[in-house]
Parts: structure tokens; sequence; C-alpha cells
């Protein structure tokens, strides 16, 4: 009767090993699918940022003007706009600093970067970003943002 109480325990400590290894299991699929669910909502939010941003710069021919014209070449630009388009460029520089400091902190997909890296790079590499690096506002970005861009202007042979 001892040993058959004694297989009974082992078979009810096999199942229960079996038990949590399966609950284990579905833990870990449940936060591989939150992650997902949460990479998808993070870059919804981000494509709802550029949607505004491209709005709002859109809002007039005067503003989208005086934004391309600083993006590309802020020195056409009299002092006056020069002043208003670093604040407008600024927003959109604080934005590409966002999508960046995502990736590099791993909450943003390889997927999801490789399809904002060109914007990424489109802002660093303009007029614009030369005009920001030598302003005195530029302490107020990220280091290594300011490190990345940098290090994209001089393998694109940008010379400041």
């Amino acid at each position: 009767m001892n040993e058959l109480l004694q297989e009974y325990a082992l078979i009810a400590e096999i199942i229960s090993g079996l038990a949590i290894i399966i609950s284990l299991i579905f833990v870990g699929i449940q936060i591989k699918r939150n992650t997902k669910a949460t990479q998808a909502s993070t870059f919804q939010a981000i494509a709802e940022l550029d949607i505004n941003l491209l709005l709002n710069f859109g809002n007039s021919k005067e503003l989208a003007q005086l934004i391309s014209t600083f993006r590309e070449n802020p020195e056409a630009l009299t002092e006056e706009e020069q002043n208003h388009g670093f604040y407008l460029f600024g927003a959109e520089v604080r934005h590409v600093e966002n999508l960046f400091l995502q990736y590099e902190n791993r909450m943003l997909s390889e997927k999801h970067w490789q399809s904002r890296k060109a914007l990424v790079d489109g802002i660093v590499l303009s007029g614009g970003f030369g005009a920001l690096l030598k302003h005195p506002f530029r302490k107020y970005f990220d280091g290594s943002f300011i490190e990345y861009g940098n290090g994209r202007r001089q393998k694109m042979g940008i010379e400041e």
C-alpha cells in the first residue's frame, strides 16, 4: 500500500511539473503577443505624429515654404525667418530624435526603424540640422542622437 501511495505521489509530482512547464509556455506566448501589440501601438502613435507634423506644416503656404527653406538652406532666410524656422525644425528634429531613441532602447523593432530611418537620415543630413549643430540649443537634444547625426553627416561627406 505504501509503495502504491509513493507511485501516486511521484505521478502527481510529474503532472505538477508538466503543468508548471505548460503554464510557463503559455505566459511566454502571452508576453510575446503583448510585446507585439505594444510595438504596433507605438508604431501607430509614431505614424500619427508624422501625419500631425505634416498637416501642421502645411497649414499655410508661408509656413510650408518657411520650413522647407529652413530644412534645405537656412542661410537663405532673414534673421526673423531663421528664428521662426528653427523652432519649427526643432519640433521635427525632436520627433526624429524620439524615433532614434526608441530604436536605440529597443522599443522600436528593426522593421519599424527601417521604415522610418530614411526620415531620420533626411533630417540629420539637411542644412537645417547643420544649423542646429551650430546653435546653442543643440545642448537640449540627446547627445547620442547628435553623435548619430554627426556620424551620418561625416559618412556622407557633409562638412560644417
